[in-house]
């Protein structure tokens, strides 16, 4: 459907995609902007370097627009190339997506789902979900995207994804719910050769040659950080590294004096992570309400719910789960 406001350039545009476009050119775009080179695009596409100039001259000459244009290392997009090969990469990235649910079909899978989830969610509500589901239903292909909510959440309400595991989202629209699922709170940990690790009723003030670990921008935690910690210590140190990955955290917990504040519900993650000594709870005085994050649960669609989601959330024990 059109939209009411689309310019009729722009449906003559859309047109000629749709009558003349092929994969295959989309596909040796992405390719030639990461390459820089059509022979390496082509070479990497096995095709001969002819048929890659042919078809990137049909695509110019279908939007009579120059796409690509030489330089002296190569070839570089122009403004019209950029926005059409950041389409172009979402589409790939859609049908490599669904490629893997095909070939789930193909082999015995009897159904699909395609879910997202947090990092936190991931580790203490979707693994031992996902355990439960498959000993009922061991032929269903499940497809799981792990990333930020920020991300994730967009998929969701744009039909990509059945579900998303994550926070309690600030907007969600009027078409989808939320279900808590885990309460949650911030810690503060350290490595256990850390000199404070086995202190307690820590203050904060006596965190006041730590140094940080901080957590990545676009987690709970970081307001936590900076809301409290920075508070108390405005003149507090940290490392010039934002990470949500566990292994980099546990590494940089290895350095002197070094501590994080991290959500609980990935502690289990960063004890049984291999062979990581893992890591310690600083018991530090601070009221519960000041380190309340928000529940983590599951997003999902109001009406049409996939009754497979349905039935691998009513598997979770706790409160809130979709019935």
């Amino acid at each position: 459907m059109n939209k009411p406001n689309t310019l009729p350039e722009s449906r003559v545009l859309f047109s000629r995609l749709l009558r003349h476009g092929r994969l295959r050119q989309l596909q040796l775009l992405v390719t030639l902007q990461h390459s820089g080179s059509l022979m390496k695009a082509a070479q990497h596409l096995d095709m001969s370097q002819s048929a890659a100039t042919q078809a990137l001259a049909e695509l110019e000459r279908v939007l009579d627009l120059r796409l690509f244009e030489r330089h002296a290392r190569g070839m570089r997009a122009t403004p019209a190339g950029q926005a059409l090969t950041d389409a172009a990469r979402g589409v790939m990235s859609e049908l490599e997506d669904v490629a893997e649910t095909l070939a789930a079909i193909r082999l015995g899978a009897s159904a699909a789902l395609r879910l997202g989830s947090i990092p936190a969610a991931a580790h203490v509500i979707l693994g031992p979900l996902l355990a439960r589901f498959y000993v009922r239903h061991p032929q269903v292909h499940v497809d799981v995207q792990e990333g930020e909510g920020a991300r994730l959440l967009p998929l969701l309400i744009a039909g990509a994804l059945d579900a998303v595991f994550c926070r309690r989202p600030a907007l969600l629209p009027d078409s989808h719910s939320f279900a808590p699922l885990l309460a949650d709170e911030a810690v503060f940990i350290a490595a256990p050769s850390h000199p404070l690790a086995r202190v307690r009723q820590l203050r904060l003030a006596q965190l006041a040659q730590a140094r940080w670990v901080l957590p990545a921008s676009s987690i709970a935690v970081r307001d936590i950080f900076e809301r409290v910690v920075l508070a108390a210590l405005p003149q507090a140190q940290w490392f010039p590294v934002a990470t949500v990955s566990l292994p980099v955290l546990e590494g940089l917990l290895s350095q002197p004096g070094a501590v994080t504040v991290v959500p609980r519900s990935i502690l289990p993650a960063l004890h049984h992570g291999g062979s990581s000594p893992g890591v310690c709870l600083l018991d530090i005085a601070l009221a519960p309400e000041t380190l309340a994050l928000a529940p983590l649960g599951v997003a999902y669609r109001s009406e049409a719910t996939p009754a497979l989601l349905r039935e691998m959330l009513a598997l979770w024990p706790a409160p809130g789960a979709v019935r």
